[in-house]
């Protein structure tokens, strides 16, 4: 993920001021959501609202922690002379910055989520028993070395609707193990905490039970962020959660939520098919809309409009190739397991009607035609003229 992020931001693929570089962007989001979901799973369910709103709110963070990392590194790619640096001395320069946001600080972000997320439906279930058990808790660190700062909040009992939880919380600091319980024991005295000692870091002072975030927007990577960070992150995040990811392929298959439900099944079959044949691919499956009684193109391959079509012999590929042309593809997916996985392959006559297509190809108006069959996949182009070079690469179907 790390190498295809800087080879995205070496090559300029973006501009990391202005756009989120996606491969940091949804890694640091499923990390994030990982962890939430972890600590969700350590108490009462939280309704889906709030599962909900705590993702989303992982994915602003995730995004405005891509934005400070990219533009971090970004500033390291030229020397003092202005140079652009060689890729492998890049990557080398900018190790201490990656290394620290992809590993030890990025450990603590998560163990602090996964202990905030509980904390947070906890703070919920408090709520909800208010009338049972009105108190609150403060339960000692189960640290092995306990920090000072949160001790003398150590057994402090008092109301939940007390201004004193606005300001002190367990889970204020960065990895803090301390914990609230709910109770019906008697309000003690407010602790009389010194001056800035016990003050919440930057980033934990807020409550997420209440407002459903992890991590505040007082975190340096929101509140100090750099120029056009937040309407990237914006339209990142928008983008997103448009987007189902993969779990098995990850940023590689995006499924929009709006997808056809009918066909949805093949389509995901399919882009897995191809996914697992051309491993620098990348698939989206996109919202369906009728367009005039004509449906959209139901994919998008390495950014190009590509449809699937299942036809039921050789004698389809004219028609798959006139239907797909019409929606304006450019990249024709023959997907023979649809209704031919039970015959055997004929090369000859596929590679005879696929030749057909050949000013197509050369015109440019089809770039590629994929040929799927018993899970694998290959690609015909214009590189391949003539019938024989068909099939030779359609005979690989059958190894």
């Amino acid at each position: 993920m790390l190498e295809r992020a800087l080879r995205n931001i070496y090559e300029r693929n973006f501009q990391p001021m202005t756009d989120i570089e996606r491969n940091l962007f949804h890694e640091f989001c499923r990390t994030f959501n990982r962890a939430t979901d972890i600590g969700l799973s350590q108490t009462p369910h939280p309704d889906d609202d709030f599962r909900q709103a705590l993702r989303h709110n992982n994915a602003v963070f995730a995004a405005f922690k891509t934005h400070r990392l990219q533009n971090d590194v970004a500033r390291q790619l030229t020397d003092s002379n202005g140079n652009l640096k060689t890729f492998e001395q890049w990557k080398n320069d900018v190790r201490t910055i990656t290394s620290h946001q992809c590993d030890r600080w990025l450990r603590t972000e998560y163990d602090t989520a996964v202990l905030r997320a509980r904390q947070a439906a906890n703070w919920q279930q408090f709520i909800r028993e208010a009338d049972v058990l009105p108190n609150l808790k403060w339960i000692p660190s189960t640290s092995p070395n306990p920090g000072k700062d949160h001790r003398l909040f150590w057994n402090t009992v008092l109301p939940i609707a007390h201004d004193f939880w606005n300001h002190h919380r367990p889970g204020d600091r960065w990895n803090c193990k301390c914990d609230l319980r709910s109770t019906d024991e008697p309000p003690t005295a407010v602790p009389n905490a010194p001056m800035g000692g016990s003050d919440p870091q930057p980033g934990l002072d807020n409550n997420p039970g209440i407002d459903a975030k992890i991590f505040a927007d007082s975190h340096p990577y929101i509140a100090n962020a750099y120029q056009g960070a937040q309407e990237a992150v914006k339209n990142a995040v928008r983008e997103m959660e448009e987007w189902d990811i993969d779990k098995t392929y990850g940023d590689r298959l995006r499924i929009n939520k709006k997808a056809d439900k009918t066909e949805l099944e093949d389509n995901i079959r399919a882009a897995k098919v191809l996914l697992s044949s051309f491993k620098d691919m990348i698939v989206k499956i996109r919202e369906h809309v009728l367009i005039e009684h004509v449906s959209n193109p139901e994919y998008e391959i390495n950014g190009i409009i590509a449809d699937r079509k299942g036809i039921h012999s050789p004698k389809g590929i004219s028609s798959a190739f006139k239907k797909a042309i019409k929606q304006g593809c450019q990249i024709v997916v023959i997907d023979l397991d649809m209704n031919m996985k039970e015959k055997l392959l004929d090369v000859e006559s596929l590679a005879r009607y696929m030749d057909w297509r050949k000013n197509d190809f050369q015109s440019g108006i089809i770039k590629e035609c994929y040929v799927l069959y018993h899970g694998k996949a290959v690609r015909i182009d214009s590189l391949h003229q003539g019938r024989e070079a068909i099939m030779e690469e359609l005979k690989k179907l059958k190894q």
